[in-house]
């Protein structure tokens, strides 16, 4: 069985991750735009497409979440 302390340091975690990368993206976002090149740009995009399936699939595990939490205390 998994330890809700677990799972909670978890999230604080990935809270952080996300925090983070996106504070980096803001600071170097136009750099990037102007100097790269046409095969990171490539790269970027394929990054950001895979970055974006894996927001969709977390807000649903989130809303599953949301979901077993509200129905255990009714």
């Amino acid at each position: 069985m998994a330890d809700p302390q677990n799972f909670l340091d978890n999230l604080k975690n990935l809270r952080v991750v996300m925090s983070v990368a996106f504070e980096y993206i803001q600071d170097h976002r136009n750099e990037f735009a102007k100097d790269a090149t046409p095969n990171q740009i490539h790269q970027a995009e394929r990054y950001i497409a895979q970055i974006r399936a894996l927001a969709v699939q977390l807000e649903k595990e989130f809303n599953t979440l949301d979901y077993l939490t509200k129905s255990r205390s009714n």
